[in-house]
């Protein structure tokens, strides 16, 4: 067998050892890949509004009257929590929807949004205010870190808007024992979270 056979011969092999290991690897790539998460829908039959959320996520009571649904993450994980306040008044159910969506096309200062949630958060502290949209309406979005006790921090997103009568805020954060840790682990299910909120409908007309 000459040089240029043998030469022939062993680009082959070579080329189709190659093959194998790729084919191998991306076998075993796929087999470790992580399993995408599962979601669930809730749909709220009073206000009827409606989100996808992880369904490994679990139901807790609302610690305030206002609060339709809250969802925390299981034990084991980055925790968590995405909470949904719909409050209502019937003062303003004859506002036109057109006038409402003109306050929220508004960008917001950290100052107006730290004197609305500072009615319900005390020590809330708002880090960046801005403008959003929820199920296609105009929001106003706010960025906030909070001390909760001596251990317990927050880190999270909230967004705001109002439909004739009621007015709607979806806030989402991370938990944790310190700022850097709530800020990590709000970050570890960003994702999730944005997803939620991309899912959110409000009940239509």
């Amino acid at each position: 067998m000459n040089k240029k056979i043998i030469l022939e011969y062993d680009m082959r092999l070579l080329f189709s050892l190659r093959g194998i290991l790729l084919f191998f690897v991306c076998v075993l790539a796929a087999g470790n890949a992580p399993a995408a998460n599962t979601t669930a829908r809730y749909l709220n039959d009073q206000f009827g509004f409606s989100f996808h959320y992880p369904a490994s996520w679990i139901f807790t009571p609302g610690a305030q009257r206002a609060m339709r649904v809250q969802l925390v993450t299981p034990d084991g994980v980055p925790a968590a929590a995405c909470a949904v306040m719909v409050k209502e008044y019937p003062n303003a159910v004859n506002a036109r929807q057109e006038e409402i969506d003109e306050i929220f096309e508004q960008t917001p200062t950290k100052e107006e949004l730290q004197e609305v949630l500072g009615q319900e958060e005390e020590h809330l502290h708002v880090i960046k205010a801005s403008t959003g949209r929820l199920d296609g309406r105009p929001t106003h979005v706010g960025t906030y870190r909070l001390r909760q006790g001596l251990d317990e921090y927050l880190y999270g997103r909230v967004i705001m808007t109002a439909t004739p009568g009621l007015t709607w805020s979806v806030s989402c954060r991370g938990l944790g024992e310190s700022r850097e840790q709530a800020k990590k682990n709000f970050v570890s299910w960003q994702q999730d979270i944005d997803a939620l909120i991309d899912s959110f409908t409000l009940p239509t007309d």
